[in-house]
């Protein structure tokens, strides 16, 4: 199986980003002490079931044990033409937090005339990923009409360690949103005081680093007294509070770059006053 999936591996060089080989790779590797010695004909999903559990056992996530899953599962029957039919490692219990409205509204009037308020109001206010933030040009603004476009993103490339920059995580990630009023002034402010083609840089004139984005995001969440959890929850915490404001499920996908299926199983969650109001909807509706 280990010489299998380095033949599937290789196959995809050419058309695979150099971290999305590495990701395969690091994922795969997991498998070798328990199927590595294996002929693929010789491989069940009764096998790779039992390797994912002793897999979770050892410590592993069941969020990764399933994207390995996906790995093998392709790697497998594009090799040999078969369907593994393992049994997938269950989902997580895992929720990962998320601000209140409150939190993020104190923040972003805690750090209003700070150097990075305009950034963490755009993240706030868009939904950006952090790194299409970071690749955000004033040629991508039409500041006349409020709009702003997404054609490029910044990643922290792991394997070579580098920043590198290219096209949106996928085909959603090609967007135009309208932007508010407010959002636009700060806008046309910072473009006046600005010497570079990018929206937001660092104090040298580069292009900022997504993972530096995150620590300055969180020490400034510790400065102002809410939980530093990250600007890529704010992704969440805009999804659900669209959704139950009565926004259709495919006008907050377009406005974070999501396929719709993929936005309400890891972004929409539903808050205690929704639980409580759908409660009460429930039984007038079913009962009259």
């Amino acid at each position: 199986m280990k010489s299998l999936c380095n033949a599937w591996i290789e196959s995809r060089v050419q058309e695979l980003e150099a971290n999305t080989i590495y990701s395969y790779k690091w994922l795969l590797q997991l498998t070798y002490p328990y199927i590595g010695s294996l002929r693929a004909s010789t491989l069940t999903g009764r096998i790779a079931s039992r390797m994912y559990s002793e897999l979770e056992a050892s410590g592993y996530s069941r969020t990764t044990l399933r994207t390995l899953d996906l790995v093998l599962t392709k790697a497998f029957g594009e090799e040999t033409g078969r369907t593994l039919g393992a049994r997938k490692p269950r989902p997580s219990d895992v929720v990962h937090p998320v601000w209140t409205l409150r939190e993020a509204q104190h923040f972003l009037a805690s750090t209003v005339g700070e150097r990075r308020h305009l950034l963490w109001r755009l993240l706030a206010v868009t939904g950006l990923r952090r790194g299409e933030a970071c690749g955000l040009k004033w040629m991508d603004l039409n500041l006349r009409s409020g709009m702003l476009s997404v054609h490029r993103q910044r990643v922290v490339q792991e394997y070579p360690r580098m920043v590198v920059e290219k096209q949106p995580k996928s085909h959603n990630g090609f967007r135009t949103l309208a932007l508010d009023e407010q959002t636009v002034e700060l806008l046309r402010q910072a473009e006046l005081a600005s010497q570079s083609a990018y929206v937001f840089v660092g104090r040298t004139s580069m292009p900022l680093r997504p993972d530096n984005v995150t620590d300055q995001f969180n020490k400034t969440a510790v400065r102002v007294g809410v939980r530093p959890l990250g600007p890529h929850q704010l992704r969440h915490l805009l999804a659900s509070s669209l959704l139950e404001r009565g926004y259709g499920i495919h006008e907050v996908a377009e406005r974070l770059g999501h396929d719709p299926g993929t936005l309400m199983k890891h972004y929409a969650r539903v808050g205690a006053e929704r639980r409580v109001q759908t409660g009460h909807d429930a039984a007038l509706l079913m009962t009259g």
